[in-house]
């Protein structure tokens, strides 16, 4: 037997990897990283501003499904305190859904329902100075569309809209872009 082959099958090979392996790994590592972390801030972004438009569409269609059931007028509001209606439009320190009291915008006693709090980066307004919507016995709000915009302050271009047609029927939309501007630059 050759004592080269023969030395060569118990000769141990280097493994691991080196100081220099590891600092490339490193480096594209935090690369990745980077360029992945903005895209991810991004996405979650998106997913706060679907989750707060969901939230209010189906809180409008519970209030009108209320004037409709019971007959009667109810009252869809924002509130901060979830008892009494606000005195502006500002909508994301939340809303109440309560039985109207003489047509003035107020819930009559308790309020039935109350939601809405969403981050201090959220800015949900109404179009049109709209302090409050009253769903009519017949499930309308009146004679003119009324419209909630959902944005990220100081960020318009992912804004969501809410919009609230005279005839009850409530949709999630793309707000326009003057809508948006307004949205993203309330405080």
């Amino acid at each position: 037997m050759n004592p080269r082959t023969a030395n060569s099958r118990y000769r141990c090979l280097p493994g691991g990897f080196g100081l220099i392996e590891q600092m490339v790994t490193l480096v594209v590592l935090a690369i990745v990283l980077a360029t992945a972390v903005p895209s991810f801030r991004h996405l979650l972004d998106r997913h706060e501003l679907r989750q707060a438009q969901t939230e209010y569409i189906a809180a409008l269609q519970h209030a009108r499904n209320l004037a409709i059931n019971e007959q009667t007028r109810i009252v869809f509001c924002p509130s901060r305190d979830a008892l009494t209606c606000n005195d502006d439009n500002r909508w994301n320190e939340g809303w109440l859904i309560g039985r109207e009291r003489k047509a003035e915008g107020q819930p009559a006693g308790a309020p039935l329902y109350a939601g809405g709090r969403h981050s201090n980066r959220i800015n949900i307004i109404a179009t049109s100075n709209l302090k409050s919507l009253q769903f009519k016995w017949d499930g309308t709000i009146g004679n003119t569309n009324q419209t909630l915009v959902i944005c990220l302050q100081g960020d318009y271009s992912q804004a969501l809209a809410v919009i609230i047609a005279r005839r009850g029927r409530v949709r999630g939309a793309t707000p326009t872009p003057d809508q948006a501007a307004q949205c993203a630059l309330t405080e």
